[in-house]
C-alpha cells in the first residue's frame, strides 16, 4: 500500500501519466443472436489498468468540487454527476412541462443521444477547455488524454497496439466527467 502511495504522488508531483496506464484492452462480446463472422454484432468491452481508475477516482475527488461549485456544468445535466440520476431527470422534465402549460407558456424540447459520444471527444477541444478551467491539473490532464493506446483481445491471441488519436477513454472514471 505505501509502495501504491508512493507511486501515485510521483504521478501527481512530475504531473506525468505514465504509458503503462494508458493501454486499454479491448474485449469483444457476442451479441445474442447474431451471427459471430460478421463484425458489427459484438459489443466492445474496454478493460483498463486497475492502478489507473483508482488513481483517476483520486483525481476526481479533488477536481469535482470545483466543477459543482463554479457551476461549470449545467444545473440540467444529471448524467455523470455525483447525486444525480437519469430517473430525476425523467421527473424532472414532466414537472417542468406541467408548470410552464399552467402558466400558459410554451415548452420546447429536444432529446440527442450523441452515437459513440465518448469516441468522438474532439481531444484539442477538451485540452483547451481543462487548459482554462482546470489550469493547475492541466499538465496531468495533458498527459492522460494524449498517446492513448489499445488492443483487441479475442481469447488468447491480441492484435498489435493501436493508437486513439480522439474521445475519451470508455470505463474511465475521469472520461464521463471530461
Amino acid at each position: 500500500m505505501v509502495f501504491l502511495a508512493y507511486f501515485f504522488n510521483a504521478i501527481l508531483i512530475h504531473q506525468y501519466w505514465p504509458h503503462s496506464l494508458k493501454l486499454a484492452e479491448l474485449f469483444l462480446i457476442p451479441k445474442p443472436g447474431k451471427d459471430p463472422k460478421e463484425v458489427n454484432p459484438y459489443h466492445p468491452i474496454s478493460l483498463l489498468p486497475i492502478f489507473a481508475k483508482l488513481l483517476e477516482k483520486l483525481i476526481l475527488r479533488t477536481i469535482d468540487p470545483d466543477f459543482t461549485t463554479n457551476d461549470w456544468i449545467p444545473h440540467y445535466q444529471f448524467g455523470f454527476r455525483l447525486t444525480h440520476s437519469t430517473i430525476q431527470q425523467c421527473h424532472r422534465i414532466p414537472r417542468t412541462i406541467l408548470k410552464d402549460i399552467n402558466n400558459k407558456k410554451y415548452y420546447t424540447l429536444v432529446f440527442s443521444d450523441v452515437s459513440q459520444a465518448f469516441d468522438r471527444v474532439w481531444q484539442p477541444g477538451l485540452l483547451y477547455k481543462n487548459k482554462k478551467k482546470l489550469s493547475a491539473f492541466f499538465p496531468l490532464l495533458k498527459s492522460y488524454l494524449t498517446n492513448r493506446q489499445f488492443r483487441t483481445r479475442v481469447k488468447e491471441e491480441a492484435s498489435a497496439l493501436f493508437h486513439i488519436n480522439f474521445g475519451v477513454s470508455q470505463g474511465s472514471v475521469l472520461g464521463p466527467i471530461l
